[in-house]
């Protein structure tokens, strides 16, 4: 019985640790940006950074300003895989900006995210 128990205990503790890998290799799901979420930056910032743990192919990004004009920011083309992803801005007035990106991961999954940052007089 001690042996059986043994036994299905290390088959429970395998199993779970490569259904463990396996998400963690699924998505590439740690991103941080810059400016980072919360910041503030100056008038004349001219570009953002989207940045992964794993390349990410981003097919849209989009920045709301707080009066509701929407701008789209352009960056590398959505068939390359990258793990920073620099976006050139337009000139931004003083306020507030909601960034929005969506990408897929390098197994495919749809992945999106948003952040918001301050231009400072």
């Amino acid at each position: 019985m001690t042996k059986l128990r043994t036994t299905l205990t290390a088959a429970a503790v395998a199993l779970g640790m490569s259904l463990a890998a396996g998400a963690a290799f699924a998505h590439g799901s740690k991103m941080q940006s810059m400016p980072s979420d919360g910041q503030t930056v100056a008038a004349g910032t001219k570009v953002m950074h989207l940045m992964f743990d794993a390349p990410m192919r981003i097919t849209r990004v989009t920045m709301t300003a707080a009066k509701g004009k929407t701008y789209r920011v352009n960056g590398p083309a959505a068939n390359q895989a990258v793990k920073v992803w620099e976006g050139k801005l337009p000139k931004l007035a003083p306020g507030k900006y909601k960034v929005d990106w969506r990408g897929m991961s390098p197994d495919g999954h749809p992945m999106k995210g948003a952040f918001a940052f301050t231009v400072g007089q």
